[in-house]
C-alpha cells in the first residue's frame, strides 16, 4: 500500500515518460512503420534491381551502339577519303607534281588522315605512264615525304603491297610503327587500284594507303583509366585491343589472348561474338582489377573492327544502392513526421488519464472527497471515471464499516477486561489456617485463555479449624463459560453454606444447575473439606481430575477419588467420599485439564507423569502452584494456550519440609 501511494503522488505525474502510454504507443507506431518501411525498401530494392540490371544492359548497349557509330563514321570517312584520291588519279593525270599536292590536299582535308601514300606501277592507267610512289605525313605544320621505291628500298617486297595486289580488295592494317610514320603509332587503310575500275577481277595496277593515328581514335572514344566504371575498347580486325585503358593490354594483347587469362573462359561468348560479327554481352570477373564487370561486344558496321564496353557491377548497383537510401531517408523523414503527429494527437487523449492518475494518488492519500474529473464523458476514460467513482464510495463505505466495527470491538474489549477484572475478584484469597498446633495453607492460580474463562476455585473456612475448597473446570471457553462459572461458583457456596458433607453439597449444587440449563453447559468439581488440626480430608468428585497427594516423604500419588457425572448434566444418586488424613509435610494438589492437556507446538500434550514429576516435595501451597504452572508454560515452549489454567494447593504443616 505504502508503494501504491508512492507511486501514485498527488501531482499525478507519477508515471516516467519513458513508461507512459503515450511513449509505448508512439513507440510501438513508430517500430510498425520502420518494419514496414523496411519490408517495402526490400521489395523495392529487389524490383529495382531486376530493372536497373536491364536499364544498365540497355544503356551499355546504346553505349556500344552509339561508340561503334562514332568509330564507323571515322574509319568511313577515311574509306571516302581513299575512294576519292584512287578516283582523283584518274582525272588530274599523271604528273608528279600534281600527285604530290594530291597527296598534300589529302592528308589537309581531314583532320583523321596523318599520312597518304600512292603507289602506281608504270603505263598503270594509260600507256606510257611514268611510275609514281610517294608518301606524305603530316609532320608538325609541314610534310615529310618519301620515296616508296629507293636504293635498298622496293616497296614490291613489303607484305602490305603484297596482300593488297594480291587479294585486290581494300583493308586496314594492324597498328604498327616504324621510321616512316615518326614512330607514331598508325593503322592504314589500304586500297587497291585498278585501270578499269568496275572490272574487280582484273589485277590491281597500284594502290593508295591512307594512315589514321592510334591516339586519333583513343581520342574519339575518350579518357579513361583502369578504374574507369565504364570501359570502351576497340579491336582491330584481328582482335588486337587498339584501345585500351589499361597500358598493360593496349596494343600487346588480342581478345584470343585475354580469354585464357579470365578466369572460367568467361570471355569465349565474346570472342565467338566477334568472330561471328555479331553483338553479345557476359559477366565475368576483371583478373586486373579484382571486380566484376559487363562486357558487351558491338561489330563496327561494314568493317572487321569491334568496339566493347565494360561495366562494372558495382558502378551499375550504385543507382540501386543510391535509390535504396533516397526511399529510406524519404521512409525516416516520413517515420519522424509520423512520431510528431502521434505525439501531439496522443497528447490530449493521455491527459485525462494524467488527471485521473491525480486523483487516484489523493485517494491512495485517504483524501477520498477530492474532485474526480471526466465522470460525464461517455468514451472509455469516462467508463474508467466512473469506476473509480464506484470504487471511492465503496471503499469510504467499507471504511466506515471498518471503523464501526474497530469501535465495537474496542467496546467489547473494555467490557471483557471489566469481566475479567470481576470474574478474578470473585475468586477468594486463599487462606492459612492454625489448629491444635498445626498449619495449614492454601494456595491457588488461575489463567483464563481468553480474557474471562470457565476454570473456577474457591475457598470457604467453617468453625475457624475446617477449610472447604472447590476446583471446577466450565465445559467451553469465554463469555458464556465464565456466566456459567460465576452461576456454579454461586451454587456451590450456598450449597457447601447448608453444611453436611462434600457428596450432599454436590449432589445439592447439581440439581440447581440443571435447572434452566438449556445451553446444556455443564462443569467438573472437585469439592473437599480438610481439618486444620488434623489433617483429615474428604473428597467428592463430579467428573474432574484425580488430586496429587504429595507425602512428606518425597512420594506422589493420584488419588483414586471415585467421581460422579458433572454439575450440570443430570442428578446423580451420590458423589462417593474419598476419606484420608494429610500427615505433617504433606499437600494435595488439584488441578484443571488445562494443566494436563497443555499443549507444545507438536500438539503433544503435557501430561500426567510430567505432572507428576513437576511437583517438588516439600514445597508451601504458593510454591506448589507457580512451579506447576511455570511447568505447563515450559513445556508449551511459547505455544497459545488452549485452555484455562487452574491450581489449588493445600500444604500441611509445610514447615516440616519433605525429603524428596
Amino acid at each position: 500500500m505504502t508503494q501504491l501511494i508512492a507511486e501514485l503522488p498527488a501531482s499525478g505525474r507519477a508515471v516516467p515518460w519513458y513508461r507512459s502510454l503515450r511513449t509505448r504507443l508512439v513507440l510501438w507506431i513508430c517500430v510498425g512503420c520502420v518494419a514496414v518501411l523496411l519490408a517495402a525498401t526490400l521489395i523495392v530494392q529487389a524490383r529495382s534491381a531486376r530493372l536497373l540490371t536491364a536499364q544498365s544492359e540497355r544503356e551499355i548497349s546504346t553505349l556500344a551502339e552509339q561508340t561503334a557509330l562514332g568509330l564507323h563514321a571515322t574509319l568511313e570517312s577515311v574509306e571516302v577519303g581513299a575512294n576519292t584520291l584512287g578516283e582523283a588519279v584518274r582525272g588530274v593525270g599523271r604528273d608528279p607534281r600534281t600527285l604530290d599536292a594530291l597527296l598534300r590536299a589529302t592528308v589537309a582535308g581531314d583532320d583523321d588522315i596523318a599520312g597518304a601514300m600512292l603507289v602506281l606501277e608504270p603505263g598503270a592507267l594509260d600507256d606510257g605512264d611514268a611510275a609514281y610512289s610517294w608518301y606524305v605525313r603530316r609532320d608538325g605544320k609541314g610534310y615529310y615525304t618519301q620515296p616508296m621505291r629507293s636504293r635498298g628500298y622496293d616497296y614490291h617486297d613489303q607484305p602490305w603491297w603484297k596482300r593488297t595486289i594480291g587479294e585486290g580488295r581494300a583493308w586496314w592494317s594492324e597498328p604498327y610503327r616504324n621510321a616512316a610514320t615518326g614512330e607514331q603509332t598508325f593503322v592504314t587503310y589500304n586500297r587497291p587500284i585498278r585501270r578499269d575500275p568496275d572490272d574487280h577481277t582484273s589485277t590491281p595496277v597500284g594502290m593508295v594507303s591512307l594512315d589514321v593515328p592510334v591516339s586519333r581514335l583513343r581520342t574519339l572514344i575518350g579518357q579513361q583509366t583502369p578504374d574507369s566504371p565504364v570501359q570502351r575498347v576497340v579491336l582491330s580486325p584481328e582482335h588486337l585491343y587498339v584501345v585500351h585503358p589499361s597500358p598493360a593490354l593496349e596494343l600487346k594483347v588480342r581478345l584470343d589472348d585475354r580469354v585464357s587469362q579470365v578466369e572460367g573462359r568467361m570471355l569465349q561468348p565474346l570472342l565467338d561474338a566477334v568472330r561471328e560479327r555479331r553483338s553479345a554481352d557476359v559477366t565475368y570477373l576483371d583478373p586486373t582489377t579484382g571486380t566484376r564487370r559487363i562486357g558487351l561486344v558491338q561489330p563496327v558496321p561494314d568493317s572487321l573492327w569491334t568496339v566493347a564496353v565494360s561495366v562494372s557491377e558495382q558502378y551499375a548497383q550504385e543507382q540501386l544502392r543510391s535509390t535504396t537510401r533516397a526511399v529510406i531517408a524519404g521512409g525516416l523523414l516520413a517515420v519522424l513526421v509520423l512520431v510528431l503527429v502521434l505525439w501531439l494527437i496522443a497528447r490530449p487523449i493521455t491527459r485525462p488519464l494524467l488527471a485521473l492518475t491525480s486523483s487516484a494518488g489523493h485517494f491512495a492519500a485517504g483524501e477520498f472527497d477530492w474532485p474526480l474529473p471526466h465522470t460525464t464523458r461517455r468514451d472509455e476514460v469516462g467508463l474508467l471515471a466512473r469506476a473509480y467513482d464506484r470504487a471511492r464510495s465503496s471503499i469510504k463505505s467499507q471504511l466506515a464499516e471498518i471503523e464501526r466495527m474497530a469501535r465495537s470491538r474496542q467496546k467489547l474489549e473494555s467490557e471483557l477486561s471489566i469481566a475479567r477484572d470481576i470474574q478474578l475478584a470473585m475468586l477468594p484469597p486463599a487462606p492459612t489456617l492454625h489448629a491444635d498446633g498445626h498449619c495449614l495453607q492454601a494456595h491457588a492460580l488461575l489463567e483464563p485463555a481468553k480474557a474471562v474463562g470457565g476454570d473456577f476455585y474457591t475457598f470457604f473456612v467453617r468453625d475457624e479449624r475446617v477449610l472447604w475448597f472447590v476446583i471446577g473446570d466450565v465445559s467451553d471457553k469465554g463469555v458464556p463459560a465464565a456466566l456459567f462459572m460465576a452461576r456454579a461458583m454461586t451454587v456451590l457456596e450456598v450449597a457447601t453454606s447448608l453444611g453436611g458433607t462434600p457428596d450432599k453439597a454436590l449432589r445439592v449444587a447439581a440439581a440447581r444447575l440443571v435447572e434452566g440449563n438449556d445451553t446444556c453447559m455443564f462443569a467438573t468439581v472437585l469439592c473437599g473439606a480438610i481439618d486444620a488440626g488434623s489433617g483429615e480430608v474428604v473428597l467428592a468428585s463430579a467428573g474432574h481430575e484425580a488430586p496429587v497427594l504429595l507425602h512428606a516423604d518425597g512420594r506422589r500419588e493420584y488419588l483414586d477419588v471415585p467421581t460422579g457425572p458433572p454439575l450440570g448434566v443430570d442428578i446423580a444418586d451420590s458423589y462417593p467420599l474419598w476419606r484420608g488424613r494429610l500427615q505433617p509435610g504433606d499437600a494435595l494438589v488439584a488441578y484443571t485439564d488445562g494443566i494436563s492437556e497443555a499443549l507444545d507446538g507438536g500438539h503433544n500434550a503435557f501430561g500426567t507423569e510430567r505432572l507428576l514429576t513437576a511437583l517438588p516435595v516439600g514445597a508451601d501451597a504458593r510454591g506448589l502452584c507457580e512451579v506447576l504452572v511455570a511447568a505447563a508454560h515450559r513445556f508449551a515452549d511459547g505455544a497459545a494456550q488452549s485452555d484455562d489454567i487452574t491450581v489449588l494447593a493445600l500444604s500441611f504443616d509445610p514447615s516440616t519440609g519433605g525429603n524428596a
